[in-house]
């Protein structure tokens, strides 16, 4: 896998997103930016390459050969090797083979892995046809680790609740039938706001990132430190180490403090005065109006 490819897990095989992925190409690296790794289904079939014939006779020459059915390749103990992986956090001894078959949904070569673990056999599909057997294994148990991170940058974080909009982007359907009759926004002008908002999306979820790592930081480094200040309830400690949301709560409660604590400038007087105190009283209890002070109020703008 070169350096300029990207890992792509999904739940079930499709030819559409093989041959989306094949056509995004590398001009530098020379290879599709994308690579798939995809566990086949329990049914997957398929077949060697035709050999050439001899003498060529009527009809157009087989492309198929002799059809394999996959889990059947199993009972062949001696096309596998044995060799130690790391599979979901534990390192044990597997035994794994790896195939270049073709698939007839594609038409084309697909390197088929096969291995055995504890979990039992497995049989994933890769798109490319130089990927290392081991690795394309350990990387497709290392997909539990990716949907938890983008679990936590949703519900933890909220990175994808942007809502950044321009007039420059018409208005289209939620649910549009064919997305080939979507009108392009006209005028370089308006080309312009709309890369200047697809740019606020990306920086968005970016910024919320590299956040949410630094979270994972502080509870690898700190984590006696955050449990001290953790002021909320755990009926059970599920492990030792703080959860990302566990260190958010610490963090926003000592960032209040500190705010509190900083040094008594105009704007954060008011953002202690209207920003924090209002959620401090009781719910269905008005605050009581207040009268700027002359000597700290902000002057006013003509």
């Amino acid at each position: 896998m070169s350096a300029a490819s990207l890992l792509w897990t999904l739940f079930s095989p499709s030819a559409d997103v093989f041959k989306l992925a094949g056509s995004v190409c590398s001009v530098q690296h020379q290879s599709p930016l994308i690579t798939l790794i995809i566990r086949a289904k329990k049914n997957c079939v398929a077949y060697f390459e035709a050999q050439t014939p001899q003498k060529k006779g009527p009809g157009r020459p087989p492309k198929y050969g002799e059809k394999v059915r996959l889990l059947e390749l199993f009972d062949h103990q001696h096309l596998f090797s044995k060799i130690k992986c790391t599979i979901y956090g534990k390192v044990e001894t597997i035994s794994i083979t790896s195939l270049d078959l073709l698939w007839k949904p594609t038409g084309g070569l697909i390197r088929f892995v096969l291995a055995i673990t504890s979990r039992g056999p497995i049989v994933l599909m890769c798109s490319d046809l130089h990927q290392d057997p081991v690795m394309a294994l350990e990387l497709y148990c290392a997909r539990v680790r990716i949907e938890t991170m983008f679990d936590m940058l949703k519900n933890v974080m909220g990175v994808f609740r942007y809502r950044f909009w321009t007039k420059g982007l018409p208005r289209h359907s939620r649910k549009p039938r064919k997305n080939k009759y979507l009108t392009p926004p006209m005028g370089t002008d308006q080309k312009r706001k709309v890369r200047h908002c697809f740019d606020a999306y990306e920086r968005f979820v970016m910024i919320g990132s590299i956040a949410l790592g630094l979270l994972q930081l502080i509870s690898l480094k700190y984590q006696n430190s955050v449990w001290r200040e953790f002021q909320g309830f755990l009926r059970t400690k599920s492990r030792t180490l703080p959860s990302e949301r566990t260190v958010k709560s610490v963090i926003a409660n000592l960032l209040i403090v500190d705010l509190f604590n900083s040094a008594p400038g105009a704007i954060i007087r008011e953002i202690q005065k209207y920003r924090f105190k209002k959620k401090m009283f009781k719910p269905g209890v008005l605050p009581e109006k207040r009268t700027p002070d002359p000597e700290t109020a902000l002057p006013k703008l003509e």
